[in-house]
């Protein structure tokens, strides 16, 4: 880690303790629309690929209200969410203590992530009341690169608004999508195991490192 000019980081599920509750928000907002339980897999997938795997939960023989039944869920699913964010999101334990020492080491710090740029805040709401939000340099959301993860692209706009090259950057992230983006970015990969994937999925992607948390890395930058 001695030649690192900058960490990346995905969010949710890597800063912020969010997989859980999401699981728990989506069984609420099918239920309330009227429509079966999906599976995690594909609620996992929402979490990286957005409406695309919302469009999966609708049964076949629901497909020609597809449209009505997503704006409903997307209805229902605002202020569950915003409710979520504000009261029932913690940051991974760790978080608290690698920023500063990543910042302290002269390293830049930013997100790369999924979310819209609408909902950035209230997912960052956690770090900001524990101040660590001005620590974040860059925070890279889905419009700001022509496509989104796995893709390089969002990384790659990390890296350069940050003016570090990729090479000089690590990514990391909790889901198999975050190690290919990392690897395509042609930067540092590091998988853990906070979030959406579990061990052996993550190193079929043959991340760099891969540790139980981002408290993990605290010692290598120590």
């Amino acid at each position: 880690m001695k030649n690192v000019q900058a960490v990346l980081f995905d969010l949710d599920g890597t800063l912020i303790d969010s997989v859980p509750p999401y699981f728990d928000l989506m069984a609420d907002m099918l239920e309330t629309v009227g429509l079966p339980q999906a599976p995690r897999s594909l609620v996992a997938a929402f979490l990286t690929d957005g409406l695309s795997a919302l469009e999966q939960m609708i049964p076949a023989a629901m497909a020609h209200r597809k449209d009505e039944l997503i704006e409903q869920l997307l209805a229902v699913g605002r202020p569950l969410s915003n409710e979520m964010f504000l009261h029932r999101i913690q940051m991974i334990p760790g978080v608290e203590r690698l920023l500063p020492l990543l910042a302290s080491r002269g390293i830049s710090i930013g997100v790369v992530t999924s979310t819209d740029r609408r909902n950035i805040d209230k997912k960052l709401v956690t770090l900001e009341r524990k101040g660590l939000r001005p620590l974040l340099e860059v925070v890279i959301a889905t419009e700001d690169a022509p496509r989104r993860k796995p893709a390089p692209d969002p990384l790659w706009e990390g890296a350069r608004r940050l003016g570090v090259p990729a090479g000089g950057c690590v990514y990391v992230g909790d889901s198999h999508v975050d190690m290919r983006a990392g690897r395509a970015a042609g930067m540092t990969t590091i998988g853990v195991l906070t979030g959406v994937d579990d061990s052996d999925t993550l190193l079929r992607e043959e991340p760099t490192l891969l540790l139980d948390s981002v408290a993990d890395l605290c010692p290598l930058f120590s």
